[in-house]
């Protein structure tokens, strides 16, 4: 399963001034592409991208667990 997260995500920038597409704040963080997993077989969900941290973090794990990951930064490779 962690190997599926790794494909849906993807860090295009460690500390870059965006704006998130999601929920539309702009500050200096990291800067993602998102692609939601695809549960219908005939649907293609689009690429997201600039998306931040925080908001891949919550897509991925889920809104109860995403703030103990993002502290193990599971998605960035450096764990």
């Amino acid at each position: 399963m962690q190997n599926t997260k790794k494909r849906i995500v993807e860090l295009i920038a460690e500390s870059s001034w965006e704006t998130c597409t999601v929920c539309g704040t702009t500050k200096t963080q990291a800067v993602y592409k998102y692609k939601s997993m695809q549960m219908v077989s005939d649907y293609i969900p689009p690429l997201q991208e600039p998306v931040c941290r925080k908001c891949v973090y919550r897509e991925v794990y889920g809104s109860k667990n995403y703030r103990k990951k993002m502290k193990e930064r599971s998605l960035d490779g450096k764990l």
